[in-house]
């Protein structure tokens, strides 16, 4: 258990940050709105998507934007069942058809689409709908519809999925907020004149071959975070995120996952070849601590923040939640939440009792 005065200090500093606003609680987790849901990977890499379940089929539609300029959006369906050869695939907005094709048309257009690095998509029978000014006209009315219904020939028979598109028009603004694009020519919610750039990003490591040699002794200091399959290595989101002060942030993976819990370590990278790896504050019940594992890591490019969250259980229900913010030279903790009770009770993240507010991080 924590010590008495560490519990009275900590508990003393939770009350006049929370009465200041020093953290917004909402923004440990993603947001949603009506059955639309937002994640963006270490990349940048952004989207938005639904699941919806009928009474014998479930179908997910991602909308998904890489982090360059000039990428354009793209739609992928996925059903719980394949889909049946010489069916065909039909999708209406308010009972009005956007488009009707084969499922051999559909299935021959996969070659041309180039999934995004960095996007792994969920389980099931999925395909990427046809690009280019096809998809620009389903968002299109998408953006201004009610509902999508989706009709997919699966098990013999057509099987219909209405998504609700209320909250659509508010996930895509996250999305242009969050990858700075909003009121440029290719924002999602409300397009502009702004020329589009580069959104916040990190650039993909997908083996480690690739690590510079500093970068790859760091990553094994004192452990044996190589110890990990290159199959597994590659669906990890491993990074190399560059830094205002010509310095590069890696952050890769150690050793293989757990049940629920990945653990990665960050290492730094000089522009004169040299590297060494970081340690990051924690809180314990004696006191501040530095380790330097993060687990389940995510990392926030427009920002310079980097999340942790350690799973104590698999519905996560307990653990520990951490962010920590770039300084120049090392990373800072402004945030800790935890909480300790596993006892299968779901409990949002951000209603965990918040431990350590920066005093001096702004709003």
């Amino acid at each position: 258990m924590m010590q008495p005065l560490i519990r009275i200090a900590l508990a003393a500093t939770l009350s006049v940050f929370q009465a200041s606003g020093a953290l917004a609680d909402s923004d440990r987790t993603m947001p949603s709105w009506g059955k639309w849901s937002v994640d963006c990977g270490n990349t940048g890499l952004c989207l938005t998507s639904s699941l919806v379940r009928g009474q014998s089929a479930w179908v997910d539609i991602r909308i998904v934007r890489d982090w360059q300029a000039g990428a354009a959006p793209l739609v992928r369906i996925t059903a719980n069942s394949p889909l049946a050869g010489e069916g065909s695939v039909n999708l209406s907005i308010d009972g009005r058809e956007v488009e009707t094709f084969t499922v051999a048309e559909l299935r021959e257009t996969q070659s041309s689409v180039v999934s995004p690095t960095g996007f792994r998509p969920i389980g099931g029978e999925g395909f990427w709908y046809p690009t280019g000014p096809t998809t620009m006209a389903l968002l299109d009315a998408m953006r201004a519809g009610n509902q999508l219904t989706i009709s997919l020939p699966l098990n013999g028979a057509s099987a219909d999925i209405t998504i609700p598109l209320k909250g659509l028009r508010q996930a895509f603004a996250w999305m242009d907020q969050r990858q700075q694009r909003s009121g440029s020519q290719t924002a999602l919610a409300v397009s502009g004149d702004d020329m589009p750039q580069d959104a916040p990003h990190a650039i993909p490591v997908l083996v480690p071959e690739t690590l510079p040699p500093a970068v790859r002794q760091a990553w094994d200091h004192s452990r044996t975070c190589s110890s990990i399959d290159p199959a597994i290595f590659a669906g990890l989101d491993a990074i190399a995120a560059p830094l205002p002060d010509k310095t590069t942030l890696y952050l890769l993976p150690c050793g293989s996952p757990t049940a629920y819990n990945t653990a990665y370590v960050t290492v730094l990278a000089y522009a004169d070849g040299k590297a060494r790896q970081l340690q990051m504050a924690h809180l314990s019940e004696l006191g501040p601590i530095a380790s330097d594992i993060i687990y389940n890591a995510r990392w926030i490019p427009g920002t310079l923040e980097l999340d942790g969250l350690y799973k104590g259980s698999g519905i996560g229900d307990c653990g520990t939640w951490n962010r920590w913010r770039w300084t120049g030279s090392t990373f800072a903790l402004i945030a800790e939440a935890s909480r300790m009770t596993c006892d299968g009770t779901e409990t949002p993240l951000h209603d965990w009792p918040l431990l350590w507010p920066a005093p001096t991080s702004p709003k």
